[in-house]
């Protein structure tokens, strides 16, 4: 569905809801991605993971994948939409929104997505995580800053799949600076697909386009663990609307989702269709 579309379906089903008596929404996956007005419409039976932060900070509203969810130094906050989960500096830790206990095999097709925001102005120095997923190897997308770590001079956009074994590592640090202002919501997805390619998209725009060599992935190669943001930054960082959906979203599908979620964003438009009970689900 094209963005001015959505927004007008949007409104349609925030009056009707005025309209209809109040009762329990179904529990089923598929029923609370349909009442999320932040998840388009074509998307709701292939989310897996849905984290608004509006309901919990710490309990996601779907999880059919079975992850234990595990935060760093985590807060609720205001969020592109409604409440979002803001991350203090935390050394120690090094750990953002961590989802554990998994086997997603990664000759499968998934997307990851995430918004995000800096709460500080950027340094030099300045580096920070974004996604990424953790088997024998890694698969990761992430900010390094000025320092000996490949004599990196600035803020740099860096995309990473390394150790999986008999595929070619690929550490792409290619795709220029990456400075980024306080306070400004982006989005960021990654997107696995048939065995051999990782792409990453930034606001819309693809940002990296990793083609893996050596071999195919196959049914053995899965990601036990994914973490979303921030990964030891020193700098505070605020996250929304985490996704993962078991298809490789396509150049047009991820472009339309984040010009629509802004402006449902900028019109103040709720998470969830609203119930007279006051219950989100």
């Amino acid at each position: 569905m094209r963005p001015v579309a959505r927004a007008a379906a949007v409104l349609g089903l925030i009056l009707a809801a005025a309209a209809t008596p109040a009762q329990e929404p179904p529990a089923a996956p598929g029923a609370v991605a349909a009442r999320c007005l932040y998840i388009p419409p074509g998307w709701a039976d292939r989310v897996v993971y849905y984290h608004s932060f509006d309901t919990s900070v710490d309990r996601p509203e779907i999880n059919t994948l079975g992850a234990k969810v595990l935060m760093g130094d985590a807060a609720g906050a205001p969020g592109l939409a409604g409440r979002s989960c803001r991350f203090e500096p935390d050394r120690k830790n090094k750990r953002g929104l961590s989802l554990t206990g998994l086997a997603l095999p990664l000759h499968r097709p998934w997307t990851l997505s995430m918004w995000w925001r800096l709460e500080e102005p950027m340094k030099a120095e300045s580096g920070f995580g974004l996604i990424s997923m953790h088997g024998k190897g890694f698969m990761s997308n992430f900010v390094a800053g000025k320092g000996p770590w490949c004599g990196l001079r600035e803020p740099t956009f860096v995309a990473q799949v390394y150790n999986w074994p008999g595929v070619s590592n690929v550490n792409d640090i290619y795709e220029g600076p990456a400075w980024v202002e306080q306070a400004v919501w982006h989005h960021v997805a990654m997107v696995v697909s048939k065995g051999s390619q990782v792409r990453i998209w930034w606001d819309g725009a693809l940002k990296a386009d990793l083609a893996l060599k050596g071999r195919l992935l196959a049914p053995a190669d899965t990601a036990g663990s994914i973490e979303f943001g921030p990964g030891g930054s020193a700098l505070t960082i605020t996250i929304d609307e985490v996704m993962v959906l078991d298809v490789a979203l396509e150049a047009e599908a991820i472009r339309d989702y984040t010009t629509a979620a802004r402006h449902l964003a900028a019109a103040g438009v709720p998470v969830f269709v609203p119930h007279t009970s006051g219950r989100e689900n």
